[in-house]
Parts: structure tokens; sequence; C-alpha cells
């Protein structure tokens, strides 16, 4: 009896561990997929069989994808809450003005997982791809979102291995670079700490509605990135995605009255002629 109900189970942790697999945007071969998902490859092949019967799959001659039930499903999850439908006006304007690229992401569990991106730099690793995951002291998303949260509320924190000498190593690394995400106003900067090159930088958004931890970054080359401006760029885009989800109207400038041409000539020549 033991055995028949375990089975469900250890079936549909094979489904998820082939699922989980599809982190990237390139096809992926059998024997891949079965070697990520440490699933035999007999039983990747058959599971995979019936995904693509489902939908959840595609299969292109020797190659998997994801297929458009997955997609259907997944938009499912980002229709139902307030900050991915608030961002993506926002964040295409951000890309259309800075250049780079734009990512929402969210805290799930220890980890940080990029729900959208705006933008195709970088495209050297899957890690930089929607639906791909980062542990959460690693990434400026998840230092931002540490830094609005007490440490009791932290969830577990996996260091993990360090992609290159920039990144953090320790609590007691993180803990420093929270002082100084606090002093730039909640604003975290990731200089070469997840890819040499790469800078992000990243800002929290917070909903009234307790919808979740999200945070707003972009991506783009170390040498090329203005900090002072794009950190400032990062920190209004979050700001109006704030406003946008919450239903708070943006403050529009208050019209200045028109003055009369004799007191705007005297203003121009530098103030009312001495008596």
């Amino acid at each position: 009896m033991a055995h028949i109900e375990e089975a469900p189970a250890a079936m549909i942790d094979r489904v998820a561990s082939l699922l989980e697999s599809f982190v990237g945007e390139r096809p992926l071969t059998l024997a891949e997929l079965a070697r990520r998902s440490h699933v035999p490859r007999s039983s990747a092949h058959r599971i995979l069989q019936r995904l693509v019967e489902l939908g959840w799959v595609e299969r292109k001659e020797f190659t998997y994808t994801l297929g458009v039930r997955m997609f259907e499903l997944g938009s499912q999850f980002t229709r139902r809450r307030t900050v991915p439908r608030a961002a993506v006006a926002v964040m295409a304007e951000l890309h259309r003005r800075s250049g780079l690229t734009v990512y929402l992401s969210m805290l799930v569990g220890s980890e940080i997982m990029h729900l959208e991106r705006i933008g195709s730099w970088p495209s050297a690793s899957g890690q930089w791809s929607a639906g791909a995951r980062q542990p959460v002291p690693l990434t400026a998303p998840g230092r931002a979102l540490l830094a609005t949260l007490a440490p009791d509320h932290w969830p577990e924190l996996h260091f993990g291995h360090a992609p290159t000498q920039y990144s953090i190593q320790s609590r007691s690394q993180l803990l420093r670079d929270l002082a100084r995400v606090r002093d730039r106003g909640g604003v975290a900067v990731d200089a070469q700490g997840t890819h040499h090159g790469v800078t992000v930088v990243a800002a929290p958004i917070t909903t009234m509605d307790d919808d979740g931890h999200f945070a707003l970054s972009v991506c783009g080359p170390t040498r090329a990135l203005d900090l002072v401006s794009t950190i400032t760029e990062v920190r209004n885009a979050a700001a109006t995605v704030w406003r946008v989800a919450n239903g708070v109207p943006t403050l529009r400038p208050r019209a200045v009255p028109e003055l009369p041409p004799a007191v705007e000539l005297q203003l121009a020549n530098g103030g009312p002629a001495a008596g």
C-alpha cells in the first residue's frame, strides 16, 4: 500500500523536474533534459511524449520546448496580480528611454524569479531569461527586497557558488551591502556580481494588498552604464508601478499663472528697475 501511495508523488516529482529544466530560451534535446532533471532517459522520453500530447511541451525534430499551454497557465498567474499588470507599460517606456534590458522579478522562497523581461541583453546565459531563478543574496532585485524586510521575515538565505570575485559570499558582506542599499533610498546595485561586465540596478515595489514582493531592475554593460542616472530612472519607474498598482493617482504639476508682459521684461532684465 505504501508503494502505491508514493508512486503518484514520485511521478509528479519527475514531471516537475522535467518542466523546471526548461530554464533558458533554446530548445533542449532528450539527453539534455534527462541530465538536467536527473530523470532516467527512458522515463523522460515517456513523460515528454505525454506532455506533448497535452500541449505543455512542443517537439521539433529532436528537441523540445515549453508549449503554448504552459504560456497560458503562466499568463493567468500574472493577470491576477496587480504589479505585473501595471509594470509592463512602465518597463517598455524605461527600456525605450535607457536602451537597457528591464526586468520585473518576484521573491519566491529563497530565490528571485524573473517574471517579465523587455530587451535582449545579455543573452549568453539562461539566468537572464523570463522564468529563470537566482539566489536572493546574489541579485540586485533580491537585495533590494531584503532591505525592505525585517530580518525575521527574510527567507532562508543560500549563498552557494560565487559566479565572480565581486559576488556576495557571506552574511556579513550582505549586511554591509544592505546598508548601502538603504543609503541609496532602497536601490540596490550589483556590479559584476552575477556576471563579468554586467551591472544590475534594482528597486523594490510594494503593494497594499499583500500581492507579493516584487522588484524592478535594469541590466546593462558595466562600462557603458551611467550609474547615477540609472539609479534615478529605476527608482522613479518602480514608484510609478507602485502608484499604478495601488491606484494612487499621479500628481500633476500645478500650472504657473502667466505674468503680465511688463513684469516678464523686468524679470528678464534682472528684476524691477531701481527707483
